[in-house]
């Protein structure tokens, strides 16, 4: 009998272990979270926080189900691997045996160097988005000024919320552009103009160095009178268990296309893994929604005997105050040999270029892009063609394919 210690409850980790049961009906399986629920979804907690959604809702399984499907879920954070005797030690001091391993524990959110104020808030957990949600709920309408770091997506939703309530609000950017991997200037400027029109004054390369509740410096020496303070400045997946193990850990667990880490029978999926990705030729660490499900689901396959590569060409969108944000595979423009922008109106599309193909996109404001570039990566289209039609906005996308 085979003995599965999955590392993470949460998307990656369940689907994983649901797909495993299916695969080994006689296996043992141990899943070991450090939040105490079982699976929620964390997209629908801005439903929660707006009242879309019942809190009870966003929980995707049930403690029964876990015990329906003869898997064990311990609320234990790990502390220690021990690869040769294959051993997982926890902090409540429980040791769990393993035949295969996998790694599947997301991140850990990251925190400001002064944040120990209940004032600043964070958006990864449910416990985040309870706190976030009492607050929305007993401050009337422009009642607050807001001061919110990051230009991703976790600093998005904030800008949303904020914006929907009216509060002036103030974001910083640590740099000169949003979404700093996959925008170029002309696309962050489309993003801070949209901003602004919502009552959201960006400030560039500036950072905030101390908040007491009431005023936030900044290392510039500037000054801001800020009731409530959020960041949205991603999560941290260099797990030091894992590291300390002699499992190779880069931005995140590296593995090859088969999500095999470089020791034996040991494996990771989801947001904290950064793998090799065969469709765009690179290691890739990629943190969303549908590639963490995908990856869960198909490692479980692999761990089982079905040693295929993991492919997909992974795609990530968000909706802020009207306009559309999007990423499709390697949107990385520092990995692009050449970047190809196509402007539109009150749009634009980035498509990212290596050799002789397209191998990522990032769009703001034009989501038609979103399917044809996707296409264009998954089917590796030779672009000598149509390289000058890339360019030209007048030509839909979806024709070039």
């Amino acid at each position: 009998m085979t003995h599965y210690v999955i590392i993470g409850g949460g998307i990656a980790g369940t689907s994983a272990a649901e797909q495993l049961r299916k695969l080994d009906p006689q296996s043992e399986i141990t899943v070991l979270s450090n939040e105490e629920h079982p699976l929620y979804s964390r997209v629908l907690l801005p439903h929660y926080i707006s009242g879309k959604t019942p809190r009870e809702r966003v929980f995707l399984k049930s403690n029964e189900w876990y015990s329906e499907k003869n898997i064990h879920l311990a609320f234990q954070t790990v502390e220690t691997i021990d690869t040769t005797k294959k051993q997982v030690a926890t902090s409540a001091g429980a040791t769990y045996s393993y035949d295969k391993l996998l790694i599947a524990g997301g991140g850990i959110t990251r925190r400001l160097p002064f944040d120990t104020d209940k004032r600043i808030y964070h958006f990864q957990t449910i416990e985040d988005a309870d706190h976030i949600k009492d607050l929305m709920e007993h401050n009337e309408s422009g009642a607050l000024k807001a001061g919110l770091i990051g230009g991703g997506f976790i600093a998005m939703e904030f800008a949303e919320m904020f914006a929907r309530k009216n509060w002036e609000t103030h974001l910083f950017l640590r740099g000169e552009t949003f979404f700093t991997r996959n925008f170029d200037q002309a696309a962050s400027d489309i993003l801070e103009e949209h901003l602004k029109d919502h009552g959201i004054t960006t400030h560039r390369n500036m950072t905030i160095a101390s908040y007491d509740g009431e005023m936030a410096k900044t290392n510039e020496n500037g000054a801001f009178t800020i009731d409530v303070l959020a960041a949205g400045i991603g999560i941290n997946s260099k797990f030091t268990w894992a590291s300390d193990a002699g499992i190779e850990v880069g931005t995140g667990v590296k593995t090859n296309e088969y999500l095999e880490t470089n020791v034996p029978d040991v494996f990771a999926a989801g947001d904290c893994t950064e793998y090799q990705d065969t469709i765009i030729g690179r290691q890739v660490h990629i943190g969303n929604w549908m590639n963490a499900q995908m990856q869960g689901r198909h490692v479980a396959k692999v761990m089982t005997g079905d040693r295929t590569p993991f492919e997909l060409v992974s795609s990530y969108a968000t909706h802020v105050l009207g306009i559309d944000i999007v990423s499709v595979g390697d949107a990385e423009i520092e990995a692009a040999d050449e970047v190809i922008a196509r402007e539109y109106e009150d749009g634009r599309t980035l498509l990212m270029i290596r050799g002789n193909h397209v191998v990522g996109a990032s769009m703001i404001n034009h989501n038609a892009d979103r399917a044809p570039a996707t296409k264009l990566i998954k089917e590796g289209v030779g672009i000598d063609t149509i390289k000058r039609q890339l360019s030209d906005p007048t030509v839909e996308l979806k024709t070039l394919v």
